[in-house]
This record gives structure tokens, sequence and C-alpha cells, in this order.
């Protein structure tokens, strides 16, 4: 089961960002989605790829690996539909700073295994705030012509199989668990408001 529910969860997040990806490029714009959210989900996926990957969890490398592409390639129709020359900078820096903490694994008082499971509880707290950009913007604007119900209830049933697949590990990690309840807690808030927007018109 550990092995078979990673592969599950990549299937399940390659079609919750289908219809994101489709919204965006029928629209030619990413109003309305979080950039925040997207970069989080980039950089967290790369500490969570090189722990995995430096552990020999190869089977849980996988979910980050399709979430850190595809969040990739929001960010690049950002950059080619929306941004202005300072939002491009914003991001490259935002992006180069995620980088940054690698740097602690060139100093040798600190060994390569305490530093990657540092890492992995900064992309814990990534995961915690991440969805909560993209609802603080629903909620301020109402706008939601860009934002996919599919996407964040997806996201929720991969993090299901996250969760699931990381407690049947012979040595579950403390901080990936945190790190898929998480996911479960803000992607449902945030399909919560996205149907509150939803049924807004029919109520009036």
């Amino acid at each position: 089961m550990a092995h078979f529910l990673p592969i599950i969860s990549c299937f399940i997040l390659a079609f919750s960002f289908y219809p994101l990806l489709n919204k965006i490029r029928k629209n030619h714009s990413v109003s309305g989605v979080s950039l925040l959210m997207m970069s989080f989900g980039v950089a967290q996926s790369l500490y969570f790829i090189t722990f995995n990957l430096f552990f020999q969890r190869f089977y849980m490398v996988l979910p980050f690996v399709v979430t850190g592409m595809l969040s990739g390639v929001i960010l690049y129709y950002f950059v080619r539909y929306n941004a202005a020359r300072k939002q491009r900078m914003q991001l490259a820096g935002l992006l180069a700073m995620s980088v940054v903490p690698f740097g602690l694994l060139l100093n040798p008082h600190y060994e390569t295994a305490t530093v990657l499971n540092w890492l992995t509880y900064v992309g814990l707290v990534m995961s915690s705030i991440r969805v909560m950009p993209q609802t603080y913007k629903t909620i301020k604007s109402g706008d939601i012509s860009n934002l996919s119900a599919r996407y964040f209830s997806l996201q929720f049933v991969a993090g299901s199989c996250g969760l699931a697949a990381e407690l049947a590990m012979a040595t579950p990690s403390v901080s990936h668990i945190l790190t898929f309840v998480m996911i479960l807690l803000t992607n449902a808030a945030q399909l919560g408001c996205i149907q509150y927007y939803k049924s807004r018109p029919a109520m009036a």
C-alpha cells in the first residue's frame, strides 16, 4: 500500500491541475489565482523531494514531483500572461530564496539528515499556509473565474492518499503526516469558499 498510494496520488494530482490549467490557458490570465500558493508549492516540493531521495523513500517522491512541476507550469503562465517586470523580479527572488536553506548542507557542523529533516518542517509551514493566501484573495475579490473546485477537491483526495501512504511506511515521517493533514484542512476550507461564491448568484 505504501508503494501504490503515492502512484495513485500522482494521477489524482495531475487530474486536479488539468481544469485549472485549462481555465488559465482559455482565459489567457491567472487572475484570481494566488501566485504565493503556487510558489510555495514549488518550494515545499523541492524540500520533500530532496528528503525522500536522501532517505530512499522513492515512491513518496512522486507526488511532490507532480505538484512541483505543475505549480511551476502555472507560474510560467503567470510570467507569460500577467506579470509586469517588477512582478517577475519578485517571483524570481521568492524562488531563489527557497533554495537558500540548502546552503546549510555546506556547513560541516550540520549533518545532512538533520538539515533535510529541518527543511521538511519548513515545507510543513509552507503547506500549512500556502492555500491561505488563495482563500484570502478569493474572499477579498470574490473572483473565482480562474479557480477550479475540482482542483481543490482532488487535491484533498490526493492528500488523503498521501497521508495513508505515509502512515503505511515502516518509519513514518512526522513532518509528512502533519503536511498531509494541513493539505486536507486548507483545501477543504478553500473548496468551501468556492462553493459559497458559486451559490451567491443563485441566492440573489
